[in-house]
């Protein structure tokens, strides 16, 4: 799940929800309800997440198998 590998990735590099949450413009509760599960990501908070953390697409997308 993307949303849960944005969450791993923000823990794992000290970053808080609530930064990103300020940066993105959007209620804190909401961005966590999208790391969750909980809320639907659309394309383009996807994109600005991407952006705003400064990494490609790639880097939240996991292999199952």
């Amino acid at each position: 799940m993307v949303a849960k590998s944005i969450g791993e990735y923000l823990k794992d590099n000290g970053i808080k929800q609530s930064w990103l949450a300020e940066r993105l413009d959007v209620p804190p509760t909401t961005l966590n309800g999208i790391i969750n599960g909980r809320t639907e990501m659309k394309a383009d908070m996807f994109i600005s997440i991407c952006r705003i953390l400064n990494v490609p697409p790639e880097t939240f997308a996991k292999e199952t198998a």
